[in-house]
């Protein structure tokens, strides 16, 4: 089974996970719990896993890309009855706090194999062995050796993290909370110009700083709230679970919890408002009134 893989998640990230595998010639086993992805990929030359404990046991490395920790170990829920995971290589990449991490890791040795927990930092039409944005691993360090030939499919700027399997996820997290923040302080400083008659556009070109602020002041001077109609980005309900996952890991490590409780909510309020759809950019919709 040297050669093969098996993707469990078939979303936008997992499928193009499993693209890349296929690209690079890899036997590739598929898994999801809606058939209907399973079968695209399988048209493509994908093997079809009849359920995730079958997918991990069909390959030596195993990518995981749910949406959630809990549903990822609810696809593995035989395997973890039945100890099948010997010899096998398990990469956690879907989004998780530091505890979710060790939580799953600690269930894979429980199992037999060895744990990885990995973030992926670009968007799923980026995938491929071309890519430069960093995909940062952690934990066992003999499975990283093992799922190298397979990460290095998904992006050329391949960063090991060494054995802290929490460690992808913290900086993963670290660098989502700048974002959750600073998407908030952009609809607050577009509300402040609006209610000022100053220019937004303006605002967007003195701002050189932060990810993608630019594009969300545009965004809202030109009311382009729907996804992806001006600029490419997640929609405001992604954000809001983004901040939920910031506001749990500050709960879990007992650290001031303030912030990404109110980001938390604020962004929520959003979602529940209607816009959860729509680009992050609409958190100025709840400003607005």
């Amino acid at each position: 089974m040297g050669n093969a893989v098996s993707v469990i998640g078939l979303g936008a990230m997992g499928a193009a996970l499993a693209r890349a595998q296929l690209s690079a010639g890899h036997r590739t086993f598929v898994w999801n719990r809606s058939k209907p992805k399973v079968e695209t990929l399988v048209a493509e030359g994908a093997v079809a896993a009849q359920t995730g404990a079958a997918a991990a046991k069909a390959a030596d490395v195993v990518l995981v890309c749910v949406d959630t920790n809990t549903t990822a170990e609810a696809a593995l829920e035989d395997v973890w009855r039945d100890g099948a995971l010997a010899g096998r290589v398990v990469v956690q990449l879907g989004t998780t706090t530091p505890a979710e991490a060790r939580s799953f890791a600690a269930k894979v040795r429980a199992a037999g194999g060895k744990a990885l927990d990995g973030a992926i930092m670009c968007y799923p039409d980026r995938v491929g062995p071309e890519n430069s944005a960093p995909v940062m691993v952690g934990g066992d360090v003999e499975g990283f050796e093992v799922a190298r030939p397979f990460l290095k499919q998904i992006s050329g700027n391949l960063i090991d993290l060494g054995d802290n399997i929490a460690a992808a996820a913290a900086l993963d997290l670290g660098l989502l909370a700048t974002s959750i923040s600073l998407y908030a302080g952009v609809a607050h400083a577009a509300r402040l110009c609006e209610a000022e008659g100053a220019d937004i556009t303006l605002l967007a070109k003195l701002c050189q700083h932060g990810p993608r602020a630019p594009e969300r002041f545009e965004i809202i001077a030109k009311d382009a709230f729907a996804l992806n109609s001006l600029y490419d980005g997640g929609s405001l309900a992604v954000w809001a679970d983004v901040a939920e996952h910031v506001k749990d890991q500050a709960q879990s490590a007992g650290i001031n919890s303030g912030l990404p409780e109110f980001l938390s909510d604020f962004y929520r309020r959003a979602v529940d408002a209607g816009h959860g759809t729509e680009d992050v950019a609409a958190l100025v919709k709840i400003l607005r009134g």
